[in-house]
């Protein structure tokens, strides 16, 4: 005779009843529910979070097509149109300068606040 495997709830850590479906993660109903209710909360966490970050790219790309492509501009002109500097997509290296990454573009700050646009 095979035993039963023991198994726990990965919300609460609490004991899955034996009648619960083998496929179960969790031991009630309830903990399903709030499992569910937190998912929802992070998948909107995550949504906003790409918004803001669509959004920043497409400052930085008005920004860098009304300057004509220069690369060098003030972080006023961002900070006046609401950019959102927590916000982005990681950082990389190139030409020795470190880089944050939106998405078509990417922007270095340097401490006379001048930023430098890159383009993707």
């Amino acid at each position: 005779m095979i035993a039963p495997k023991i198994r726990f709830c990965q919300l609460c850590g609490g004991l899955l009843p034996d009648y619960r479906n083998g496929n179960s993660k969790y031991c009630s109903g309830e903990c399903y529910d709030i499992n569910k209710a937190n998912e929802a909360i992070v998948a909107r966490k995550k949504k906003a979070l790409k918004i803001i970050l669509l959004r920043n790219d497409n400052l930085v790309h008005d920004i860098y097509t009304i300057e004509g492509g220069n690369i060098y501009v003030s972080a006023k002109i961002l900070i006046d149109k609401g950019f959102n500097w927590e916000i982005n997509a990681g950082d990389t290296t190139l030409d020795n300068l470190k880089v944050k990454k939106l998405i078509r573009y990417g922007y270095t700050l340097f401490t006379n606040q001048t930023v430098k646009i890159w383009k993707f």
